[in-house]
């Protein structure tokens, strides 16, 4: 039996405010989750927050760049991970798929929603820390564009993720505020 479940209140929000690439400054990430009907509890792991609204701090100590963003440096990402509890024993099989609004340069890319004083040609991709090039194809349910989890993944009950500030066109992206919200939407077989 396959059953959807979309879960809009799960979502990410990427708030960050960028400088010249010599200074750093702060970026809070902020994951809020408010489940209903279940198959699986879902949490977030990561930042401190009580795993349903966590704050992930992007860069070393919660500062990033432009210079490190426009580099691809580790600096301009962080990690986290999806987790499942309470799921039934006959699970066979978990999709994710990754919604929000997507850039019209790169499919795999959220676009910046700030409203004040916002960067441009930035936005954030998300990925397996596994596989960290291979960002998940944003609002795609195509099987091999989007998040679904391995037999070993739901075995262990988590999958580990990393989210990226990247550039949608190479040298062309502004200082600025930054926020994105992605929400992730699982269908349980």
């Amino acid at each position: 039996m396959k059953k959807v479940l979309s879960l809009a209140p799960l979502s990410a929000l990427l708030i960050m405010t960028l400088q010249s690439p010599a200074q750093a400054v702060d970026l809070d990430v902020s994951f809020t989750a408010s489940l209903r009907e279940t198959t699986c509890d879902m949490k977030i792991e990561g930042g401190t927050g009580n795993g349903t609204n966590n704050t992930i701090p992007i860069g070393t100590g919660g500062k990033t760049n432009l210079g490190d963003i426009m580099s691809g440096s580790d600096a301009a990402s962080t990690q986290f991970k999806l987790k499942i509890t309470e799921c039934p024993s006959s699970l066979a099989a978990l999709k994710t798929t990754i919604t929000g609004t997507a850039s019209g340069y790169v499919d795999t890319v959220i676009i910046n929603a700030a409203s004040s004083s916002p960067s441009d040609y930035l936005g954030v991709s998300i990925a397996r820390v596994s596989a960290p090039d291979a960002p998940f194809v944003i609002n795609s349910t195509d099987d091999t564009k989007r998040l679904v989890w391995t037999t070993s993944e739901i075995s262990s009950k988590e999958v580990p993720l990393i989210a990226r500030i990247v550039e949608t066109q190479a040298g062309k992206a502004t200082a600025g505020n930054f926020s994105a919200t992605a929400t992730f939407n699982f269908v349980y077989e």
